[in-house]
């Protein structure tokens, strides 16, 4: 019997065959943390006693959630986890660099075929170059760099076999919430989900990061998509022709349209025609999967000779400073500027409510982030909207939702 993608890989990391549903300790190739939930693990690590870092592999801080830091308790984290890196020969991402996982795929921290965990649930990013990633608890972490392996229960598998290509004002973000749609929040829990595009679909990177950053909203522990280079570790961990799958689910690319998850689950997914003339207070674009340069592009696309609509707050955040430096030089930047929007540096934001673009009672946000749960973004009598850059940009435009097949 053949073995799936996630089977091939926990059986290299346990040094024996296993299949869906066994046990395994392991220890993963990459653990990165950021500053929310690294001084929670830091906080667990001093109740172990401090002991000596056994665990091997590479280690990384990301200073990504509150940055820049929006007051003393923000900027204390950051000061400790500085503090404990610089101590445990840890590397510390500089400041300002960006959010963490388009980050690391973008430095090459993250490699086809390798398998990382996070402080952080959308850890599962790193399936869009080919790895699997997988989010872990603060105490977790914790056992994990003190003893050097932590737990594994190996996942069963969901296949999803995509054909065809995405039409105009189509992107990856209305592929994942369109697979939301179809099998629900919980339709792949703690599963891998492992994707088989056909010979003739082409994904581009800044479209998987936007399809794996969502596959914890359907509750999957992790996921991998083909990535753009392939590597031995890669090859090693293909899935094969009679691998056994839980479940499957077969997507024509073609047919998929842009759509908008409506408050307050991304799970609560509908075509935009239905949201049509929902007016908006703010936009947001730009956070862990949909701050890539494409999404850059497909908004300026729409804020070029289109200016903010009057009452609307519209703020751009670029993921990394190599995608504003790239923005900048493109001139991209100046359409935002020109066109009225507010320009962030790369921080997680108002995304998770954190800082720079919270929500006021009964404001309406249209965003490219991943999740609207009630407060999500600041007060919990507002509400948030989930859609591609288009559809979030021609909202900025026209004051509400609109379809951009037939508006722009």
């Amino acid at each position: 019997m053949g073995k799936t993608s996630i089977e091939k890989l926990f059986s290299r990391l346990a040094g024996h065959g296993v299949k869906a549903g066994d046990f395994i300790w392991a220890a993963p190739d990459l653990v990165y943390v950021h500053d929310v939930l690294g001084p929670m693990m830091l906080s667990s690590y001093k109740k172990l006693g401090n002991p000596k870092i056994n665990y091997t592999g590479k280690v990384i801080f990301v200073y990504d959630h509150i940055f820049p830091p929006k007051d003393s308790a923000s900027a204390n984290n950051i000061r400790n986890m500085l503090g404990f890196a610089s101590g445990n020969n840890i590397e510390s991402i500089p400041m300002g660099e960006g959010i963490e996982h388009t980050l690391l795929i973008e430095r090459g921290a993250i490699e086809p075929g390798m398998f990382v965990v996070g402080s952080d649930s959308h850890t599962v990013t790193a399936g869009a170059n080919g790895a699997f990633g997988a989010g872990l608890g603060s105490t977790d972490l914790a056992c994990l760099l003190a003893s050097g392996t932590t737990w594994f229960m190996v996942p069963e598998t969901m296949v999803i076999n995509m054909t065809g290509n995405l039409p105009r004002f189509s992107t990856g973000k209305d592929v994942i919430l369109n697979i939301i749609s179809k099998i629900g929040v919980d339709g792949a829990n703690y599963m891998s989900m492992e994707f088989h595009p056909s010979s003739d679909t082409r994904l581009q990177l800044d479209d998987r990061l936007a399809i794996a950053n969502m596959t914890v909203e359907a509750g999957a522990k992790t996921c991998i998509l083909p990535p753009d280079r392939r590597t031995d570790a890669y090859d090693s961990i293909i899935w094969d022709e009679d691998a056994v799958y839980r479940s499957s689910l077969d997507l024509n690319m073609s047919e998929i349209r842009p759509s908008v998850a409506v408050p307050y689950s991304p799970g609560n997914v509908k075509d935009v025609r239905d949201v049509a003339g929902t007016k908006v207070d703010q936009v947001y674009l730009g956070n862990c999967s949909n701050g890539t340069f494409s999404d850059l592009q497909q908004a300026a696309e729409v804020f070029r000779k289109n200016p903010v609509h009057e009452g609307v707050t519209a703020i751009i955040v670029p993921a990394t400073r190599k995608i504003y430096a790239r923005a900048l030089d493109a001139g991209l930047i100046k359409t935002f500027i020109d066109a009225g929007c507010t320009v962030s540096p790369p921080t997680c934001g108002a995304c998770a409510g954190l800082h720079m673009g919270v929500l006021a009672r009964d404001e309406v946000c249209i965003s490219n982030t991943n999740r609207n749960f009630r407060g999500r973004m600041g007060d919990p009598g507002s509400m948030v909207y989930l859609a591609n850059s288009y559809v979030a940009a021609a909202a900025a435009v026209e004051g509400k939702i609109v379809d951009p097949t037939e508006v722009f």
